[in-house]
């Protein structure tokens, strides 16, 4: 699963990456810039919830997912302000549409992996 999730970020980031230097290669800087972040963001949450031993990810307690999430905000927000204060000449506009698009990569990734249930013996319903 985790491997699922940063490959989507990667592949989105990719053609964010390949759309913005056909059509507007000034822009490209601050995409990649916006989608890193989200990439370490969310590397970090996945990596939270879905890295370790298998029998562990089965019995994921709400702690861990809400722990994941709130180092994910603390990182992304950590890391734009650092953005902002140490680039100049960020678009803000590329800048969002790498983060929002890789964020949602992630999001959509997670939420449509299946897992498969084990079968209950004895029990018909």
């Amino acid at each position: 699963m985790l491997r699922r999730v940063l490959a989507a970020q990667c592949g989105v980031t990719a053609l964010i990456a390949l759309a913005l230097f056909l059509f507007g290669p000034d822009l490209l800087h601050s995409a990649l810039v916006g989608a890193g972040i989200s990439v370490a963001g969310n590397g970090y949450a996945a990596w939270r919830v879905f890295a370790g031993n298998r029998k562990e990810i089965d019995s994921v307690e709400m702690f861990t997912l809400y722990r994941a999430e709130f180092g994910k905000l603390v990182i992304i927000g950590v890391l734009c302000g650092c953005a902002f204060v140490a680039i100049d000449g960020l678009n803000i506009a590329a800048f969002l549409g790498g983060l929002v698009f890789g964020t949602l990569a992630s999001v959509i990734a997670a939420a449509t992996h299946t897992v498969e249930l084990p079968k209950q013996e004895g029990k018909q319903i």
